[in-house]
């Protein structure tokens, strides 16, 4: 099996989608989150989907999908998404990190983040 960055590479012919984060960074004079003006490109696998779910506080929200970022994506909740082929920027509701465990050691496989409907 071959591996890239540590991780089975048989997910990398998956990742055929652009997507860009712009990390959340301090709060303005109004209280609102500003937003990085440059982003970071990640190649990654968009798979839209409607589901009714949860956020952070508990609110029920439409969720609009998931992206899966190989490795350790440094992406949190309240950064910005620019989705290919979507029309506006989706919230990101959650991020999960999912482990890869191989000769005794354990990595980041891949980062999945769950955005809201647009």
């Amino acid at each position: 099996m071959a591996y890239v960055n540590g991780q089975p590479s048989h997910w990398t012919k998956d990742m055929t989608d652009t997507v860009v984060v712009y990390t959340a960074s301090t709060l303005d004079n109004y209280g609102k989150q500003t937003i990085s003006a440059s982003g970071t490109s990640f190649s990654a696998r968009v798979v839209s989907t409607i589901n009714k779910t949860k956020d952070e506080q508990g609110q029920q929200i439409i969720e609009g999908g998931k992206l899966y970022i190989l490795g350790d994506a440094a992406i949190n909740v309240g950064d910005r998404l620019d989705l290919p082929a979507f029309t506006s920027d989706p919230r990101i509701i959650g991020v999960r990190k999912v482990n890869y465990s191989a000769n005794g050691t354990t990595t980041v496989h891949h980062t999945e983040v769950t955005f809201g409907a647009v």
